[in-house]
């Protein structure tokens, strides 16, 4: 498999020691970057929209995908991986098709092929990757009828 058709970075996750502290701060300079605030920021997350990219942060919390953990899947709306880049595909085949191709070059997900139902009669489709320095790489998709694997 070589390139993904409609793949993009979708979104970054950034973790925080203090989300007020972050939100001072981007509210200065991500404005200044075309970034506006989104309306759903709470307590726990932070969220700012540039076109399709959003960014997020969120408080520190300890990593759920350590070597030799199990992985937990994500829900789209707790997430179990705090840093990481999310990158959107058109459908949720193609998150499987990534996954298996994954696989045949011996990189194990983090979580597999995973599918969440979400707000909006929607399912969030996913599955994940650390690299050896913790770095994780997620590819997504929100689907409007529930998938299949």
């Amino acid at each position: 498999m070589s390139g993904v058709n409609g793949l993009r970075l979708q979104h970054v996750n950034l973790e925080v020691r203090n989300l007020q502290r972050a939100r001072r701060f981007h509210d200065r300079l991500l404005p200044v970057l075309g970034f506006r605030r989104l309306p759903i920021t709470d307590a726990a997350w932070l969220g700012y929209r540039r076109g399709r990219t959003t960014l997020w942060f969120t408080v520190i919390r300890p990593h759920r995908t350590r070597l030799g953990r199990p992985h937990v899947p994500t829900t789209g709306t707790t997430d179990p991986i705090s840093n990481h880049l999310g990158f959107r595909v058109p459908r949720a085949t193609q998150v499987a098709q990534i996954e298996d191709a994954m696989r045949k070059r011996g990189i194990v997900p983090v979580y597999g092929f995973s599918k969440v139902p979400t707000a909006g009669r929607t399912w969030y489709v996913s599955a994940a990757w650390r690299d050896p320095d913790n770095n994780v790489f997620e590819v997504y998709t929100v689907s409007r009828r529930r998938p299949v694997r």
